[in-house]
Order: C-alpha cells, then structure tokens, then sequence
C-alpha cells in the first residue's frame, strides 16, 4: 500500500517538470525577432608619411664684422592626408662645406594637409673664430650651397596618431639676398 502514494509522489513531480512555465506577463521576443547588434566598423590604419622641406632663400639682415643676422625662409611640403604642426626644429645649417650656426626653433608653422607652407627664422652668425674670407663670401653670395640635419616634433590633431620626432638631413642650393 505504501508503494501507490511514492508512485503518485513521482508521476506528480514529473508532470510538474514536464509543464510550461509560469506566464509572468511579459512577453519574451523569439530570437529571430531581436534586433541585430550593430557592427563597429574596423578603423582603418593611417599612413603617415615625412614631410619635406627646402630652404627658399637666406637673407641677409644685418652684415658686422663679428655677428651678421640672417633670416632662413623655409617651404614644408606636407604630403600625408592630414595637416601637421611643426613644433619643434633643431638643426645645424652649413654653407658652402662650412659650419655656420645651430639652433633650436619652436611652433614654427601649421602644415595643411597635402599642402604646403613657408615659415622663417632668425639666426646669428658669429664670425670669431672664423675666417673673415667667409663673412665677405656670405655677402657676396648670389646663391649657397646648404646642408641642414637635425631633428624635428610633429603634431596631428588627430588621436590616433601622437606626436613623432623624425631625423633629417637634407641639401640643396638657395639664393642669398640682401
């Protein structure tokens, strides 16, 4: 006799298991009615490429027997897809095979984006330890032979890609004016 009431204990709990569940009310949308996630489209790499740069002209500003100043206007060729500050420049310029000044400049100019742009700076040289030969050369100059090296920062406005530093060391010929 005891065997009927454990069978009707467990037919009981098995139809119980076996039943749909309580509604609460709120409706479960099937899976094929969900909306579809959005998809994050992949950012796509950006290609930085150098900057170029050439002395336009260097002009004499004022011309002594011990320091003469000079201005050295400079073009920046901006290829990259979008615009550069020129932060930081330093550099050691050198005419005719000779060491005429180092310096280090700063916010020089702002590049669009494949664009260029002209920027100048001041420099002294001081002739103390030099041959007098070469500040008579300066000034009698039609054109120069140049090299310039250092290093430059960059900037971007744009997030992906931080400020760089890039090395250069270029050469060319330049009109000198007075």
């Amino acid at each position: 006799m005891w065997k009927l009431p454990l069978w009707f204990g467990i037919f009981v709990l098995l139809t119980a298991c076996k039943s749909s569940p309580h509604q609460s009310g709120t409706e479960v949308q099937p899976p094929e009615s969900l909306p579809a996630a959005t998809e994050v489209e992949p950012i796509e790499p950006i290609e930085v490429k150098e900057p170029t740069f050439t002395i336009t002209s260097i002009t004499i500003l004022q011309a002594d027997l011990i320091n003469t100043r000079l201005k050295l206007s400079l073009k920046i060729d901006n290829p990259n897809t979008f615009p550069i500050t020129l932060v930081s420049f330093r550099y050691e310029l050198y005419g005719d095979g000779s060491f005429w000044t180092s310096g280090r400049e700063k916010n020089l100019a702002i590049v669009p984006a494949r664009g260029s742009s002209e920027t100048g700076f001041e420099f002294e040289m001081n002739f103390i330890g030099m041959k007098r030969r070469l500040l008579d050369d300066i000034i009698a100059m039609k054109e120069v032979h140049y090299r310039i090296a250092g290093d430059m920062e960059l900037e971007t406005d744009i997030s992906q890609i931080p400020g760089f530093r890039l090395k250069f060391d270029f050469s060319g010929k330049s009109p000198v004016k007075h």
